[in-house]
């Protein structure tokens, strides 16, 4: 049993909330509104001297109610072809992300949401398994966050049972658990039988790239341990215990 991505247009209330989370991270949260902003020049300006949740949730839904009556008809054209495009892949790289996590779909993910939004920001639902994708995506681009986010989902069927104690708070920022999540994806994507499905450049934040340790950038490590991996679980176990030796450095980045 393979579950199906489904590709829906989300409701704007459901996720004006989420603009402002962005564009006002909370202390130890990365800051992401620059992505944001450079995509939406005019509402920089519209939030300048505007303080207060509900003052700039107000100019936020507003600039961006006129913007969804606006574009509702790119939003339905680009969901139905994200939709036809997924397709060709889904069973395919869904069997294959099973087969590496050495783990099994549970029958309650058979559904996974894929919301196009007018967010260039990219967020996900673990236990919702839902996930955003920005509706200027290109299919390619649209292929290759689809896959990370829906990674995550059956990466965490896998740590749980590795890792049974976690807290699903933990699968969230700025915890830990949470970064090494976001570093494995582009290692376990650069399988050759993921490749061989959608030939990509896996995504990686840049602060992961760029980040070492002793001279030697973090993401080696992480590779390393999945080349000499004995099976998934023991990958998990020796990239967790680098990650929690280098904690302090780590949980700064």
């Amino acid at each position: 049993m393979l579950p199906k991505v489904r590709f829906k247009i989300k409701p704007l209330k459901n996720y004006t909330n989420a603009f402002y989370y962005f564009l006002n991270p909370k202390k130890g949260i990365w800051d992401w509104s620059g992505a944001i902003l450079k995509e939406y020049p005019v509402l920089k300006r519209k939030l300048e001297n505007i303080k207060g949740y509900k003052e700039r949730c107000k100019v936020i839904y507003n600039f961006f109610e006129k913007l969804d009556k606006s574009k509702k008809l790119d939003l339905r054209k680009k969901c139905l072809k994200f939709q036809n495009e997924w397709d060709k892949i889904n069973d395919k790289a869904l069997e294959t992300l099973s087969d590496i996590a050495e783990t099994k779909w549970p029958k309650n993910a058979m559904n996974i949401t894929s919301y196009v939004t007018l967010n260039p920001i990219c967020p996900r639902w673990i236990k919702k398994r839902s996930f955003d994708v920005y509706y200027k995506f290109k299919i390619r681009m649209m292929k290759s966050v689809s896959l990370h986010e829906i990674f995550h989902f059956i990466y965490f069927e896998k740590w749980k049972k590795v890792f049974p104690k976690t807290k699903e708070k933990e699968f969230e920022m700025p915890h830990l658990v949470w970064h090494l999540s976001e570093m494995v994806p582009t290692v376990v994507l650069r399988d050759k039988r993921i490749q061989r499905i959608f030939k990509h450049e896996p995504l990686v934040y840049r602060e992961y790239k760029t980040f070492k340790i002793k001279n030697r950038n973090l993401l080696r490590y992480i590779q390393e341990f999945y080349i000499n991996k004995k099976d998934f679980a023991d990958f998990l176990k020796k990239s967790w215990k680098f990650i929690k030796r280098n904690e302090k450095k780590i949980i700064k980045i």
